[in-house]
């Protein structure tokens, strides 16, 4: 699936889709989550370029257990071209990685890395989706990371901490992006229902005092849950729990991709179609 909203002589040019994945706290899950979400669009939808915007504590290619030589540090500081520091990786998952404990200013970068998406948006026609992983919090890098995204995605947990930062992420967003549409995955939830409450319980939050429309789009079992058969060394059990992951990344991507594009004021009327 992609976007076809430009021509050139008459042709039609596709474009990707822009899903930014975004928390306000560290430690939800997060990196893990779009990992698993980009190989599942990867095998699934369609070709999938993830981009690991950390700069500090990017560990995408840690989970994916590659050991690149060229990063975005490299593409941000004119080292490098985008497409030279692409990695190819699981199943055919294209990886731009971040770097950990980089020595860049951070605030001088997040220019940058906003341009930098909107190039791969603009001139990466050879995937279906662009997934960014985006660091931890409510920075101006971030807020620029949702700010030229499709859809931007925030992981929650139902934890106080988490409502409180994620409230703080979405109200900064609105304030300063005017974004007024987010898509919400609960993480390490016990089951549908308590994530579903967990859900209407921090939209009631966000309505309260925001006029936003926060969409659930599903949950992620407990993580102790589906690893537990990973620390016993039950291969068997690693596969079914390895498929659980993978059912619940469907259903997530399923009802994502069903929401028709934009988030800003103004409705949007991007067609979307399956690339032929």
């Amino acid at each position: 699936m992609a976007f076809f909203l430009h021509t050139f002589y008459g042709r039609i040019i596709s474009m990707p889709m822009v899903i930014s994945v975004a928390s306000g706290k560290g430690g939800v899950g997060k990196s893990s989550l779009v990992v698993n979400l980009s190989l599942c669009l990867q095998e699934s939808y369609g070709p999938t370029l993830l981009v690991d915007s950390d700069l500090l504590m990017a560990n995408s290619h840690i989970l994916l257990n590659t050991q690149p030589k060229t990063d975005i540090v490299d593409v941000l500081e004119g080292h490098s071209e985008w497409r030279d520091a692409v990695h190819k990786v699981s199943n055919g998952l294209a990886l731009l990685p971040g770097r950990t404990a980089a020595n860049v200013l951070l605030g001088s970068e997040a220019e940058k890395m906003k341009n930098l998406i909107t190039t791969l948006k603009d001139d990466g026609q050879e995937f279906d989706y662009i997934v960014v992983d985006t660091p931890a919090g409510s920075g101006v890098g971030v807020l620029d990371m949702l700010s030229v995204s499709d859809h931007a995605v925030i992981v929650i947990l139902g934890q106080a901490t988490s409502f409180v930062d994620a409230y703080a992420l979405i109200k900064n967003a609105y304030l300063e992006r005017h974004l007024t549409r987010f898509s919400t995955v609960v993480n390490m939830a016990k089951s549908a229902e308590q994530a579903e409450i967990i859900f209407a319980k921090f939209k009631r939050v966000v309505g309260q005092f925001l006029p936003i429309e926060m969409i659930y789009n599903g949950f992620l079992p407990n993580m102790a849950d589906i690893n537990e058969a990973s620390i016993k060394g039950h291969s068997a059990h690693d596969m079914m729990a390895k498929a659980r992951i993978a059912a619940k990344m469907d259903e997530i991507l399923k009802s994502l991709l069903a929401i028709s594009s934009g988030m800003g004021t103004a409705p949007e009327t991007a067609l979307k179609m399956h690339r032929l």
